[in-house]
């Protein structure tokens, strides 16, 4: 029995912890201007936990007209591409963006967990230099918020 109230309503005292439901989240770059020398958009994803691989699902999608205009994402060809990242391994998933008249967007959506790092950057042709402007990385990426 727990003494101390405040304890027992904060959870402590407890013989079992709790499982905790992942938490899946869509984080956005926001709208890019696609600077003339961008060809590529591409994710590189890290995962760098020890114990279970992450799935990664990757958008891209072209405002210039002001509507959304998904892009296919490879490796998959599809406006939404998932891959799995093994364990202490990286993957990446790219889109063509060299047709984007002015904006685009890149969404990736993930589970919540520091061990999984996503980044995104502008590439231009070979030999796949990242363009200014382009680049967002991880910690600029902002978390978008479901609608209820």
């Amino acid at each position: 029995m727990v003494k101390n109230k405040k304890a027992a309503a904060a959870g402590y005292g407890h013989k079992r912890a709790r499982k905790s439901t992942p938490v899946v989240a869509t984080f956005t770059t926001g709208i890019l201007r696609r600077n003339p020398g961008t060809n590529f958009a591409v994710v590189d994803a890290v995962n760098l936990s020890r114990l279970s691989s992450r799935r990664v699902a990757v958008q891209v999608i072209d405002w210039s007209n002001g509507t959304p205009v998904a892009l296919p994402v490879s490796p998959c060809n599809r406006n939404r591409c998932v891959v799995t990242v093994p364990v202490n391994m990286s993957r990446f998933l790219f889109a063509d963006v060299s047709n984007v008249a002015f904006t685009y967007e890149v969404r990736v959506t993930r589970i919540v967990d520091r061990n999984l790092v996503t980044n995104v950057f502008g590439l231009s042709n070979t030999p796949l230099t990242p363009q200014t402007g382009n680049n967002v990385l991880e910690r600029e990426l902002v978390r978008l918020r479901r609608m209820k």
